[in-house]
């Protein structure tokens, strides 16, 4: 192999280590920037859904009042008189 030849093969594995490594860098690059946005999008999602789970509860709260009330209702006109009167 001549000087010249192995020059030129030295040069073209240089070059494609070069394109392989810009190329590597960006994939990289590209899974960062998309882990992160991905991480942003778990957060606001778990905000909503204890936002959410809040107004679960306190709407099961509330119907627990109105069946509760519901019930001291029915028994005063059925005739029960609440304790202490």
């Amino acid at each position: 192999m001549t000087q010249d030849k192995m020059r030129k093969v030295i040069a073209a594995c240089v070059s494609a280590a070069t394109v392989l490594f810009f190329l590597l860098a960006g994939y990289l690059i590209y899974q960062g920037v998309t882990l992160n946005v991905l991480k942003e999008r778990e957060k606001a999602l778990e905000k909503e859904i204890a936002e959410l789970t809040q107004v679960n509860n306190d709407l099961t709260n509330e119907e627990q009042a109105l069946k509760d009330y519901g019930m001291d209702m029915l028994a005063i006109k059925e005739g029960y008189r609440p304790a202490g009167d």
